[in-house]
């Protein structure tokens, strides 16, 4: 049945089509020579001027044209089918990473909360429990969010409510939000501020961009790894580098991250949870403060750089 239904593979059917098409192309083309003095002799006892040598050309011609044109529809509906297919496939893996996303926290929370109705704790474990789910919270908060803004229709449209921003102080309070979550990954986190630039930003928005850029430093990272993350100027924009020691990115799969539903797929990331939207909605918006969102990577285990750039246009260095 297997070996059935792989024949019936759209692939395997636009392979036959062209195997197809070729010798009937070739057919074509052989039977018209062989045909054409026949064909020329008849036509001269119905009419003689009605073979000339341009319309002999011209048969030929349409009939390789019928061909081809046949042959493009063919490939259209191909690609139009193999685009489809990917985001089917894209869709059902992000229903799966997202239920899985969902369901991890839920749990969590869940199982602190039985043990702290049902056994005595001391206030420590207390304390310890509490600050657990409230991580859960933040990062379940941190899904639906991205999943907001990306079932916008144009997610590029997105209003900002902007204010001046201490980008050195802003970055500072979200490298400490962090806190629990970088003794957890036992992550040495570096930061490095080469100056203090108030920026018009839109504080929400930029949080959620240093969110995503902090939880994939730590998620595709291993555990006792080392993250650097710096902000200086350069040229027109104030940069600010998320350098992990993690996974890494092939080239191959640099073009290909920041669009929606993208995941890398390897050995090194199948246990990886993830939704593909993250770095999706960072591009968008930091494209709408009219930065740029980029990545670089030595290749794959040798870590990757990302960059936030906004431009020095925004705002004044105090």
């Amino acid at each position: 049945m297997n070996k059935i239904r792989a024949l019936f593979h759209p692939i395997m059917v636009f392979i036959g089509v062209q195997i197809a098409w070729i010798v009937l192309m070739a057919v074509w083309i052989n039977w018209y020579l062989e045909n054409n003095l026949s064909i020329k002799e008849l036509a001269q006892k119905i009419r003689p001027d009605l073979f000339t040598a341009e319309v002999e050309w011209l048969i030929l011609f349409e009939g390789c044209f019928l061909m081809l044109l046949i042959l493009a529809g063919v490939y259209v509906i191909f690609v139009y089918w193999n685009k489809q297919n990917r985001l089917n496939q894209m869709q059902s893996n992000f229903v799966a990473s997202v239920s899985h996303e969902l369901k991890s926290p839920l749990a969590s929370i869940q199982l602190y909360l039985e043990t702290l109705k049902y056994q005595e704790v001391s206030k420590d474990e207390s304390k310890d429990f509490v600050e657990t789910m409230l991580s859960d919270t933040s990062r379940l908060s941190s899904l639906i969010e991205n999943i907001l803004q990306s079932s916008k229709a144009d997610p590029k449209s997105m209003e900002l409510q902007l204010e001046k921003v201490d980008l050195a102080k802003f970055l500072s309070q979200v490298v400490e939000d962090h806190r629990r979550q970088f003794e957890e990954k036992k992550c040495d986190v570096k930061l490095q501020l080469d100056a203090s630039p108030v920026l018009t930003l839109d504080r929400k928005a930029l949080q959620m961009v240093f969110n995503n850029l902090i939880g994939n430093a730590l998620r595709y990272s291993p555990v006792g790894s080392e993250l650097k993350i710096q902000l200086h100027r350069s040229g027109r924009f104030w940069d600010v580098d998320f350098e992990d020691k993690g996974i890494g990115f092939e080239k191959k799969d640099m073009k290909k991250v920041f669009k929606k539903f993208y995941r890398v797929q390897n050995e090194d990331t199948r246990n990886i949870e993830g939704a593909g939207l993250g770095l999706f909605i960072s591009r968008e918006i930091v494209k709408n403060h009219k930065g740029k969102l980029k990545v670089m990577s030595a290749g794959r285990g040798q870590g990757s750089v990302f960059t936030v750039s906004l431009p020095v246009s925004r705002g004044l260095t105090v």
